[in-house]
């Protein structure tokens, strides 16, 4: 797989375990994400589609139409370093990279199962903060689990930064929220994504 100057990875930062899941992959990261494949059930493709088990220690990886196969051990394990997060204000421009990643993959669910309520995301970006290897609430938090794996494969991280990126999220989520049933983050998140000319990894609400 080939490095590129316009993409927001650098392979000489992901872990040895992402970079040998890769290594037989003719993958070009110019344009495309690394995302986590979203599982369905088989069943009448003119029903809404159903989510399958999920084993979050493996993620399916996919850029483009290319698929490979990454097992992570625990999102402790892909922790790097000490460094210190700097304070993320109204306008946290240090992890727009981290945030994409991540808010992309909310995108991604939200496209196949339907848009996710403010507090359901709220507590999931809470249990991945507090306990990143704590027993899952279900589908939805074991796919952000491997979306907070790529982020962390892909990105030398602390477990300080980690924790940061996942508490400002978080703090979106409750300031969107006007109650049990809204979904004011995702529709925020669609409308700046969804724009021709916006820039969403520089852009995304906060």
């Amino acid at each position: 797989m080939q490095d590129s100057s316009n993409s927001i990875y650098n392979l000489e930062d992901f872990v040895p375990s992402l970079r040998e899941a890769l290594a037989d992959q003719s993958l070009d990261l110019d344009d495309s994400m690394l995302l986590a494949a979203v599982p369905t059930a088989d069943g009448n493709p003119d029903d809404p589609p159903q989510p399958v088990e999920l084993d979050r220690r493996l993620i399916h990886l996919v850029v483009g139409d290319n698929l490979c196969e990454w097992d992570v051990d625990s999102l402790r394990s892909l922790f790097r370093g000490d460094r210190k997060p700097p304070t993320l204000g109204d306008y946290p421009d240090a992890y727009n990279e981290e945030f994409l990643i991540l808010e992309i993959h909310v995108l991604q669910i939200s496209d196949i199962f339907g848009d996710r309520r403010d507090d359901e995301m709220r507590e999931i970006y809470s249990l991945l903060r507090r306990r990143p290897d704590g027993k899952s609430i279900g589908f939805v938090h074991n796919y952000m689990w491997q979306a907070a794996a790529i982020m962390l494969g892909t990105r030398p991280l602390s477990q300080a930064e980690f924790e940061a990126i996942l508490s400002r999220l978080e703090r979106s989520c409750r300031t969107f929220s006007m109650g049990p049933g809204t979904r004011n983050y995702i529709n925020a998140l669609r409308g700046i994504f969804e724009h021709e000319d916006s820039q969403p990894s520089k852009t995304a609400p906060r």
